[in-house]
């Protein structure tokens, strides 16, 4: 996949019902069950679906939180009969579910050809249509105390900050890809949503394809982060940006909320470049102050 951080995107320890009400399950598909011969059959059964029907499955199985009694065998085996647009879907289905949204996210990125030794904690409030968000960098991460504004209807290409800290709390306004931004991240202030990450894994999926590829995942496996089970699948692509996101992407998903937990990238030469952890999600309503740097609650 083609690839650079989410600056500010991109998530994923949230509770399942902060997302958005599950998707409709067909009637006729296989609910989980707690026998490994019905799980068998739930899988032999969900490999013989068509897009719609494996994409509707999926989203009733992870609102359900039915994986948390799979093993992890027929996890993987789930994972090797999805079909590679199902995945896709059903992230850009409930990712449609949540167009305002607040969310806690670790990143860590290679800037400048250097890691960063230690990853930024942000609370992110986020809408979607039109294009407005707030970042604020926490307490225990780097640039704790930092803020930025942006607001696709005041200023499109521009961002409003300021750096934090005891001298750093004058505002400015500076470009959305500018010097400032690009010195600790390599993305921008539009792409801290987690739809980021799903338009981003749909546009590697075609690329992929027109390489003469499936996109599928390169490989699938179960693993801990964090103390959880998760699912991990990696992307090992031709080549890396511009035809892709990055050489190799990794998305881990705990298959009980329906967004991406973690998400990894690697260069062509193996160096990570960015590690973007979600923390937690939760749907809100936001109002005219949200995005107003007078918000009382900010210190613009």
């Amino acid at each position: 996949m083609h690839l650079r951080t989410l600056a500010l995107a991109v998530t994923l320890a949230g509770a399942a019902h902060a997302w958005a009400q599950p998707a409709t399950s067909d009637a006729s598909a296989p609910a989980a069950a707690p026998t490994a011969t019905s799980q068998s059959a739930a899988i032999a059964s969900f490999a013989a679906m068509d897009i719609a029907r494996q994409t509707a499955w999926l989203g009733s199985q992870v609102h359900a939180n039915a994986f948390a009694g799979w093993s992890d065998e027929d996890v993987l085996a789930m994972a090797q009969a999805m079909k590679p647009e199902t995945l896709v879907r059903w992230l850009k289905g409930e990712a449609a579910k949540l167009p305002e949204y607040e969310y806690r996210m670790r990143r860590q990125e290679r800037v400048k050809d250097q890691w960063q030794s230690q990853p930024a904690l942000m609370l992110i409030r986020y809408r979607n249509a039109p294009r407005q968000v707030y970042a604020r960098w926490l307490k225990g991460g780097s640039h704790a105390g930092q803020e930025i504004i942006y607001d696709e209807t005041v200023r499109k290409d521009e961002m409003y900050g300021h750096l934090g800290g005891l001298a750093g709390f004058v505002a400015i306004w500076s470009a959305l890809d500018g010097a400032l931004a690009r010195s600790q991240s390599n993305h921008t202030a539009r792409e801290l949503g987690l739809q980021f990450i799903v338009d981003t894994l749909e546009r590697d999926g075609r690329a992929h394809l027109a390489a003469g590829g499936s996109g599928k995942f390169s490989e699938a496996k179960m693993v801990t982060e964090d103390g959880e089970r998760m699912l991990r699948l990696t992307w090992d692509a031709p080549s890396g940006p511009p035809t892709f996101y990055a050489k190799r992407v990794r998305l881990y998903f705990d298959l009980k909320n329906p967004w991406v937990r973690i998400e990894e990238a690697w260069d062509e030469s193996g160096n990570q470049l960015e590690k973007i952890v979600i923390e937690s999600v939760t749907r809100k309503t936001w109002n005219d102050q949200t995005f107003n740097p007078k918000n009382p609650e900010y210190k613009f």
